[in-house]
């Protein structure tokens, strides 16, 4: 045997122990490692901690509190005055509703006013065609002497006081002037006479029979007056 291979196994036997030594080392970083406090970690939970604890305990400075009041103060005003523009839109709608109310109410008492009176000069227009109807019949009597059939009188009698009583039903009346101080608004003179029997300004003779509707003169009396 040589003496290259009786060195060998020495240098084998030596490889185990290098490999232990790093083991060895690599143990002793680990436990140093552990060993170790973790002096950062623990300070910045605390540091945390800290920080919450004092968000939570701060109170507000008075320059804060004063804010916080003006703006709730500037709130108020602007909804105060948001009220009192809305109360006065109500009171001039209601002011409104009450104004149109009464014109309409005006409106629907001039209306049954107006409607009243077309009634009124509608039947006072075809009263008046009526009356000269029975102009003709007073005319027609006046005339009418004994040589007519006294039936027909008696008949055409009968018909003019049918003529008369509808006329009543409707309101008209004869306008009493005969023996009457003369009156304007009653009776329209035609003429005047010398009389004895009558005083001066007394209707003493009635030319046309004049006539009311209701209390309304519709066609005044054609009248004569003595001087």
């Amino acid at each position: 045997m040589s003496d290259e291979e009786q060195k060998m196994p020495e240098v084998a036997s030596r490889e185990p122990s290098t490999e232990n030594a790093g083991e060895g080392h690599d143990n002793t970083e680990g436990e140093a490692a552990a060993s170790e406090p973790p002096a950062k970690g623990g300070k910045g939970a605390g540091h945390e901690k800290r920080k919450k604890g004092s968000s939570v305990d701060h109170k507000p400075t008075r320059s804060e509190i004063l804010s916080r009041l003006m703006e709730k103060n500037e709130t108020i005003l602007k909804l105060n005055e948001e009220n009192r523009a809305r109360q006065d839109e109500i009171a001039e709608l209601k002011n409104r509703w009450v104004r149109t109310a009464a014109e309409f109410e005006n409106y629907r008492k001039r209306s049954r006013k107006e409607w009243e009176l077309l009634k009124q000069q509608t039947k006072a227009e075809v009263i008046l065609e009526m009356l000269g109807v029975v102009d003709d019949f007073e005319r027609a009597f006046s005339v009418a002497d004994q040589s007519d059939s006294e039936e027909f009188v008696q008949g055409i009698r009968l018909i003019y006081t049918n003529l008369i009583q509808v006329l009543e039903k409707f309101g008209i009346r004869e306008v009493d002037a005969l023996q009457k101080a003369f009156d304007p608004n009653y009776h329209m003179a035609v003429g005047q006479i010398e009389s004895d029997d009558a005083e001066s300004g007394a209707v003493v003779e009635v030319v046309q029979k004049g006539f009311y509707l209701d209390d309304t003169v519709i066609r005044p009396a054609r009248v004569i007056v003595a001087k």
